[in-house]
């Protein structure tokens, strides 16, 4: 195999990963670390709560989540990259027990036992997790939405700076 053969192969891989996300939730873009620090103190995060971050990324909210408040985190990733890329940043930060990513459809997955549900997802999608979050999450749950809304649902806290807003099952 030629190196413009594995060039080639190397381009195609990711650009599939890229749309394998938008299709089923969003593209990404990184939320920044201010953005971050700002959702979860928002959301009042406690130690020993649950946190999971829908459509995680490279992991920075749940990272944040374990190292800084004490929570123990789980984010859900669909892109296999971004997966094991946030499983090495776990490990190489020691926070095997506290964080944890899974590779899925967040669609799919138990949400439960969650305290805390992060998103930063397209309009399309929140609108969709509407009936999932109804039917899955606890009464006190707390949601907190980077950018996009959930319609027909009372914000119970805002920053209109960062365009984040906290909703309670």
């Amino acid at each position: 195999m030629n190196l413009y053969t594995v060039i080639i192969i190397i381009l195609v891989s990711v650009l599939t990963f890229m749309a394998w996300s938008q299709i089923f939730g969003a593209p990404w873009i990184p939320t920044s670390y201010k953005t971050v620090r700002k959702m979860l103190e928002i959301a009042k995060v406690k130690p020993g709560e649950t946190v999971y971050d829908l459509g995680s990324g490279d992991g920075r909210i749940i990272i944040e989540a374990a190292r800084f408040f004490g929570a123990k985190a789980f984010g859900i990733e669909i892109d296999p990259l971004r997966y094991l890329w946030t499983k090495m940043k776990i490990s190489v930060l020691k926070l095997q027990g506290k964080a944890q990513v899974m590779l899925g459809n967040f669609f799919y997955k138990d949400l439960s036992k969650a305290n805390i549900v992060i998103v930063y997802l397209l309009q399309d999608t929140n609108n969709r997790l509407i009936k999932k979050f109804i039917k899955e999450l606890r009464p006190g749950t707390r949601i907190v939405s980077n950018t996009f809304i959930f319609p027909g649902w009372e914000i119970v806290r805002q920053d209109n700076k960062a365009q984040v807003y906290v909703y309670k099952v």
